[in-house]
């Protein structure tokens, strides 16, 4: 399963980390915040430039000029695919675009090991996101770990069951995977099933993946407070158009 692969791959990079980092000079942006505060639809902008079900998505690299195009077209926050295996992700794209944006950043890659989440406050990211599926029993101490480093998790979850889990772990954000990891297929009636168990918690939803067009944010608004948004901007000729189109949708 190629998630397996993922995760075997994160723990072979994991395990050639440093010991300690450098001390972040970053102050953190709420992540939450920004989502609560959006006055249209809080859009978390992703840069991913492949993923293993659609290949390469954008050839050019050109992380600075997407990243400004998404937030000139209103996104609230960014979520940076670092993985870079099977994503084509690098760290390098957060420290290249940290220091010309104001809006919070999510670090989204596959976390296995506490020295990920140092390295992720070390980067400049605003938060992290945590898989439920990936960490299971030690989710809650990844959650405690990550708070700890003054990082905001995003717990991923994909089911009822993982949604509890989520909820029990002390989570303040949660977002609901309309993609299922294991077959990579998606589903967005996924965020109507699950997102009922986050919202009587008080829960802050995000629902992510599977938005092609605007009609897709507006037939989930009833069901999360913000839309995270990869490929459908990402292959897009004019991201800043694409994003806007969400954001007004």
């Amino acid at each position: 399963m190629i998630l397996d692969d993922i995760v075997s791959c994160a723990h072979r990079r994991a395990e050639g980390l440093p010991e300690s980092f450098r001390s972040p000079h970053h102050v953190p942006v709420s992540l939450k915040n920004a989502i609560t505060e959006s006055r249209n639809n809080a859009v978390i902008a992703e840069l991913k430039f492949a993923s293993p079900s659609r290949g390469v998505i954008r050839d050019d690299q050109k992380a600075s000029y997407v990243s400004g195009e998404m937030i000139r077209g209103g996104c609230c926050a960014l979520s940076i695919l670092t993985e870079p295996d099977f994503f084509h992700g690098s760290t390098d794209i957060i420290t290249s675009i940290r220091d010309s944006v104001s809006v919070p950043i999510l670090r989204k890659d596959f976390i296995v090991d506490e020295h990920q989440l140092s390295e992720t406050r070390a980067l400049g990211a605003d938060a992290v996101l945590l898989i439920s599926s990936i960490l299971g029993d030690s989710l809650e101490h990844f959650v405690k770990e990550a708070k700890r480093r003054e990082l905001e998790p995003l717990v991923e979850v994909h089911t009822r069951k993982e949604a509890r889990l989520a909820i029990d772990s002390g989570a303040d954000l949660v977002g609901i995977n309309n993609r299922d990891l294991r077959t990579f297929r998606t589903d967005l009636s996924t965020t109507k099933c699950v997102a009922p168990v986050l919202k009587n918690a008080d829960i802050t939803v995000v629902s992510a993946s599977g938005m092609i067009w605007p009609c897709d944010i507006r037939s989930l608004h009833n069901y999360a407070d913000a839309f995270l948004i990869g490929s459908s901007i990402m292959s897009s000729e004019n991201p800043r158009k694409r994003v806007e189109g969400f954001v007004y949708a």
